[in-house]
């Protein structure tokens, strides 16, 4: 099973990811989620680029954190965070305005949500 440290690594690889292709290309993840292109989804875009780079970096930097107070807030966060943008996107979806791609956000954002639910809650090294 994944441990903080892994799920740490992979998360933060995520996000670093995401990070430059919205920064870099973001008609990427705009033709993936069928969203339009627009002036003012490039500019949430690189607004949200700035924002998974601190997740990448607090995942990465943070991945040898022994088991503590810190590091049980960090799970928790990241958690709920990764869970609200799963129900997020599938509201969004439903209510018809993102395409079938947000369905590979949607389940990457409930993994992770699941896996740090279970190391917030057993403790795994």
């Amino acid at each position: 099973m994944l441990n903080f440290k892994r799920v740490s690594l992979i998360t933060s690889a995520i996000t670093l990811i995401l990070c430059i292709v919205l920064f870099i290309s973001p008609n990427l993840i705009f033709t993936l989620f069928g969203i339009e292109p627009h002036s003012s989804t490039f500019f949430v875009g690189r607004r949200t680029a700035i924002l998974l780079l601190g997740i990448a970096l607090l995942t990465f930097l943070g991945r040898n954190a022994p088991h503590s107070e810190a590091r049980q807030a960090i799970c928790l966060s990241l958690a709920i965070s990764m869970f609200a943008l799963a129900l997020l996107g599938t509201a969004e979806f439903l209510r018809g305005f993102a395409g079938i791609g947000i369905w590979l956000a949607i389940t990457t954002e409930t993994v992770l949500a699941f896996v740090y639910v279970r190391v917030w809650r057993y403790g795994s090294q």
